[in-house]
């Protein structure tokens, strides 16, 4: 047998195994969508820009912000006390962050699910957090023609708003939960559209 090769194959594996591997989390902040006129046509818009915070390692995040095709990531040093995320207030370069960023808050409420700043209050949820609750959807009400329907899929959405015509969208309003309870039987933890 070869030792020469043998022994640095095994220093190798010993190294390798040794090392504490770091699964990255992402923390993706709840935009604000909305409808915009433009030349008589409606499209969605953003109102609030893309940001992440991404751990990167156990004293490390990038924080990026995109404001449609363009953005910027900067990665910052941080600390968790308690239930309390602490990012520096400059990045790995000494930049002060708040120079270019004048709504960065370093101060963040931790959860399994969720960043709250403590700052401004934006909300960042985890992409795993994201993704089990768009496997798992609540669903919503829609009060048609006095007639309550459950929507939990597009499906059920497509076979319920097919019976409205000339469907306006701007004609759904929201029911108080109070309300849509007391009328039409709807457990106060769902959303209920009125079509008028």
């Amino acid at each position: 047998m070869n030792y020469k090769i043998i022994f640095p194959l095994l220093t190798l594996i010993g190294f390798l195994s040794s090392c504490n591997s770091y699964k990255m989390k992402v923390y993706s902040l709840s935009r604000n969508i909305e409808y915009l006129e433009t030349n008589g046509k409606e499209r969605l818009y953003a109102k609030s820009p893309n940001k992440s915070i991404i751990f990167i390692s156990d004293s490390t995040v990038n924080y990026s912000k995109i404001y449609g095709h363009l953005g910027a990531v900067t990665t910052i040093k941080y600390k968790i006390s308690n239930d309390t995320l602490i990012l520096e207030p400059k990045d790995i370069y000494g930049k002060k962050l708040t120079e270019n960023n004048p709504d960065f808050s370093n101060l963040y409420l931790v959860s399994n699910d969720s960043l709250t700043s403590l700052v401004n209050n934006e909300k960042y949820y985890s992409t795993d957090y994201l993704k089990n609750s768009s496997e798992n959807p609540k669903g919503f009400y829609i009060i048609y023609e006095n007639k309550a329907y459950k929507i939990k899929s597009q499906k059920s959405a497509d076979r319920i708003l097919g019976k409205i015509e000339n469907m306006d969208s701007k004609r759904f309003i929201e029911l108080d939960k109070e309300i849509a309870e007391k009328k039409y039987g709807i457990n106060r933890k769902y959303k209920t559209l009125k079509y008028k």
